[in-house]
């Protein structure tokens, strides 16, 4: 069996990094569009980049409209811009709102088609789409490190992927330093979106491989270990810095790295969710995930013992997952993030439509199926 893997990100890691962004911006543009919220402005890390920036000798522009489960017409808005100024480098300054934002100002600024045409496929990429930079400054989405990004048409409420080789950063500038100023619950949030991203593709996974297990075991055990740190000393350097590692690891052709397989299903179903509520994301996932887990732990029973023995020391993956949930006070249900019960076949119809991995789950995913779990997550 043929099994492909690209690394084509340069990954510059460590405590100070940041300050090498003017530095890598240089080689790959002359003007920048710097795509960001307003939380970063706020905190004073915005003016530090742009300083950067502007003593490399760049003509920069900031979008800082981006919201949390990024909307298309904002993205439209930042297209617009970016064509308008012939922006030749996009940055994206932030969490994964912000990294996949970037993306999608990206992409839509090659042409005119609309995000959304992109998103359903009825656009292609025929002109330019600018290099990309990331720096997160959270660990949580890996954004940095993929080629896709999840955007929401909020009109429609539909939440779904968007992708392109071209949105590959050229560089992920990762400074844990700067991670320590994200608040505890976004830090918690964070943490189980990172778990999940292994997690999902590890239960899931039909035919497991030694190293594939390995590392996405090795990820797992990081944030295990460092989470409830980073949970009790927001400062704690240490914490802050493995939290990005296994962050970035977790959503990279690193973590894929001997050929197996697995699907995001859960994330399907929170994608949905969160583009009809407008949930944090990793809340979303934690809310959904015991009820997830139990909808084929069954046909996986190998696969959870493995999880149990490996990461966390113990016979029950599934009953250790929980535990772990509520010991960084993420053991959530849908009805107190104020989700509706009567929306069940709603958002298991939007599922459907808006997330393609389904079919890769040990059962069944129908609107059945995902209306169960939504109903059992209450």
């Amino acid at each position: 069996m043929l099994s492909k893997f690209e690394f084509t990100t340069a990954i510059l890691f460590g405590a100070g990094v940041i300050n090498k962004v003017g530095e890598e911006a240089a080689k790959l543009g002359d003007k920048v569009m710097v795509v960001t919220y307003p939380d970063i402005r706020r905190i004073g890390l915005l003016d530090k980049v742009l300083k950067n920036l502007k003593e490399s000798k760049l003509d920069v522009v900031v979008f800082e409209k981006v919201e949390p489960n990024p909307r298309t017409t904002t993205l439209e808005e930042g297209a617009a811009i970016a064509r308008m100024e012939k922006i030749d480098l996009v940055i994206g300054l932030g969490g994964g709102s912000v990294m996949d934002s970037a993306k999608g100002i990206a992409l839509a600024s090659s042409g005119i088609a609309s995000i959304w045409d992109y998103m359903i496929n009825q656009a292609e990429v025929k002109g330019v789409v600018p290099p990309i930079i990331q720096v997160p400054t959270m660990a949580g989405s890996g954004a940095e490190m993929t080629s896709g990004a999840v955007l929401t048409n909020w009109e429609m409420h539909v939440k779904k992927p968007v992708g392109h080789p071209r949105l590959q950063a050229k560089v992920a500038i990762i400074d844990p330093e700067i991670t320590l100023s994200v608040p505890l619950h976004q830090t918690k949030a964070g943490g189980v979106d990172i778990l999940f991203h292994v997690l999902e593709p590890y239960l899931t996974d039909a035919a497991p491989t030694m190293l594939t297990d390995g590392i996405r075991e090795t990820c797992m055990k990081m944030v295990v270990k460092y989470l409830p740190r980073a949970i009790a000393h927001l400062d704690d350097l240490e914490a802050r810095t493995q939290l990005s590692w296994a962050s970035t690891i977790a959503t990279s052709q690193i973590g894929l790295l001997g050929g197996g397989g697995g699907s995001p299903t859960c994330h399907g179903i929170e994608h949905a969710l969160s583009g009809y509520y407008d949930l944090t994301h990793g809340d979303g996932l934690a809310a959904l995930f015991p009820a997830w887990m139990k909808s084929f732990n069954k046909v996986r029973e190998d696969r959870f013992k493995s999880l149990g023995k490996n990461v966390f020391g113990k016979e029950d993956g599934l009953n250790a997952i929980e535990e772990f949930l509520e010991r960084v006070g993420m053991k959530l249900r849908l009805g107190k993030l104020g989700c509706k019960l009567q929306h069940a076949q709603v958002i298991a119809e939007l599922t459907i439509k808006s997330s393609p991995m389904l079919n890769d789950h040990p059962t069944p995913l129908d609107t059945n199926a995902i209306v169960k779990i939504f109903q059992d997550s209450f």
